[in-house]
């Protein structure tokens, strides 16, 4: 894939014109956090995470 896509920017058109594109289409959804730390870290993620699988969880700790 890496080597066809050299030949693919000069097939489809300039690469930065893809690159540009690719980071409006990854951007679109951004939303920026009130918070001190960005929505992506993962210590948050990882509370979340817990939060909402609690109770599945719970029921693997007890079925140990």
């Amino acid at each position: 894939m890496v080597t066809g896509a050299v030949v693919m920017g000069l097939a489809d058109g300039p690469t930065e014109v893809h690159k540009t594109t690719v980071a409006k289409q990854v951007l679109r959804n951004y939303k920026a956090s009130d918070d001190v730390w960005p929505s992506e870290w993962l210590p948050r993620k990882r509370e979340a995470a817990r939060e909402r699988f609690a109770e599945y969880l719970e029921l693997e700790a007890d079925n140990q």
